[in-house]
Order: C-alpha cells, then structure tokens, then sequence
C-alpha cells in the first residue's frame, strides 16, 4: 500500500509539474516610452525586460526556430529596414538596405531564410532572403498590396492580398509558385497565421465592423469569431503549442495594449497597463531570455 501511495504522490507531482509548466509563457514585443520604440520581453510572472535600447526605432521581433537570433524592423539607418540579433552575443546585423520600407519579418521553419515585405518594386510585395540577408528574391508580382506574410510549416507562405478591393488570405509558394487564394467574401482579412497542426488559420479582420480576431477551419471552410469588444483586437499570434493566442487590443493611440487568451478566446488577460505595446510574439519557453 505504501509503494501505491508513493506512485499516486508522485503522479499527482507530474501533473502539476505539467499543468504549471503549460501555463509558463514569454512573449517578445514592441513598447514605445516617450516616442521611443524598443524591442521588450513580458513572462508569465510579470517580469519584464527591455531587449534593446537605441536612439532610434526597434520594432516587430521574432526570434529563429532555433532561439538563437530575433529579427526585426528598425529606423537605425533610416527608413525601416530588417535587423537581425544575436542573443547570446548581444550583437546586431542589418539585412536589408533598399532605399524603399522593408518591414513584416517571419522565420522559415528551418530558420535559414526569411520572407519580408518590401515596397521597392513600387508597390509592396513579398520578398525572401536567407537568414544573412543574401539571396534576396521577389516571390509576388500583384498590382495591388500584398503584405503581412507568415511562413508556415507546410512550406507555404501566407499573406494578405488586396483583391478587388478587398484583403483576402493567400498563400505561395517560396518559388513564387502554386499561388492560391483561400478566402473569399466582402471583409478584410490580416495577418494570416497557420496553426502548427495545419488545420486552421488564425487573423484578424472587420467581418463584422470592428477589427476583431477569427480563426478559419481549412477543412471545413468555416469561420470563428474568437473576439468582442468596441477596441480594435489585431495581430495575433500562435502559441508555439496551438494552446493559446497573444494579441493586440486598443484604439492605436493612447490605449494599445498586449493581451494573452486560449486559443477558443476564452480567458482573455491583459498583460501590458502603460505606454503604446504592439507587435507580440511567443518565445518557446525552452528559449527564455535571461
């Protein structure tokens, strides 16, 4: 009976263990304090961390599959071009130098290249690179904006696409081919982001007036509103386990804040409370920065 008791003690531990390690989280994302932009970690013990600290803008970070490097958009040398740190060394390396915007970094699942968007061509498209920002190659060639591209790990990548007046969600091909458009319909789709199972796609849009988050079944076909409330939520993102969903919630002015809910919207939680907070993203947990 002893030994049953111990075996039963010890699960008990094990599952504890587990359920509050499934609740540990830290989220990579932009805060901007008397107009300066810089780059911030926020974990799910309130611990905050400023990334980086520069005279000028830091915006957007994701860190590499392999959590060794964050890339993001910065006005260091001008108008925004893709950084790229290395964590371990502190150390940073700009990536692009075009005389246009380049902005909206995501990782390929690999880590070795990176897809971006870029106005150089006169107007914004998809571009790719690898991970030193070498080998640079326009994948879209639309008359009108495509923007807001994710690299998802069925070797698409997924971006909006202004057809016909309206953001709908594509995706390509790395090659620039195999384009397909997945969505339909008189409402703006943004930010489209596939879940890690590859069943559905997580976005925000004005479906029903207001900038709200949805999530879209790729089987079914179907549509989810997984938020309501009279501010704007935007950009979502993945948890690196499909579980939960860190996001936007403001008015892009005084009162923008990150947010972190389940990944069916429910137990929606503030986590930022001053200044201007955009842009999150997880950080797996097996990557915390110190």
């Amino acid at each position: 009976m002893k030994i049953l008791h111990w075996l039963l003690f010890i699960l008990v531990l094990l599952c504890i263990s587990t359920t509050i390690h499934s609740q540990e989280y830290q989220i990579l994302f932009t805060k901007q304090i008397n107009g300066s932009d810089q780059l911030f970690t926020l974990d799910s013990y309130g611990t905050l961390k400023q990334i980086t600290k520069h005279p000028r803008k830091d915006s957007s970070p994701v860190i590499s599959p392999s959590g060794s490097h964050i890339i993001f958009t910065s006005e260091r040398v001008g108008w925004w071009k893709i950084w790229s740190m290395d964590i371990k060394k502190n150390s940073f390396k700009q990536l692009t130098n075009s005389n246009a915007a380049t902005y909206n970094p995501s990782w390929s699942p690999n880590g070795k290249k990176i897809v971006f968007v870029s106005s150089k061509s006169g107007n914004s498209d998809i571009y790719i690179m690898d991970k030193r920002g070498q080998k640079q190659k326009r994948i879209t060639r639309s008359k009108k904006t495509d923007t807001m591209p994710m690299w998802g790990n069925d070797n698409f990548i997924y971006y909006s696409s202004e057809i016909d007046g309206i953001y709908q969600i594509v995706k390509i091909k790395p090659d620039g081919s195999g384009r397909h458009i997945i969505t339909t319909g008189t409402s703006n789709k943004f930010a489209p982001q596939l879940s890690k199972d590859k069943k559905k796609i997580l976005y925000y849009g004005d479906k029903d007036g207001n900038l709200e988050i949805y999530v879209y079944d790729i089987l079914d076909k179907k549509t989810t509103r997984i938020t309501k409330n009279p501010l704007m939520d935007i950009r979502p993102k993945w948890s690196f386990d499909d579980t939960k969903i860190v996001f936007e919630r403001g008015n892009k002015r005084n009162n923008q804040h990150i947010y972190i809910m389940n990944a069916d919207g429910s137990n929606q939680k503030k986590l930022t409370n001053r200044n201007y907070n955009y842009a999150p993203s997880f950080i797996p947990i097996k990557f915390k920065i110190e």
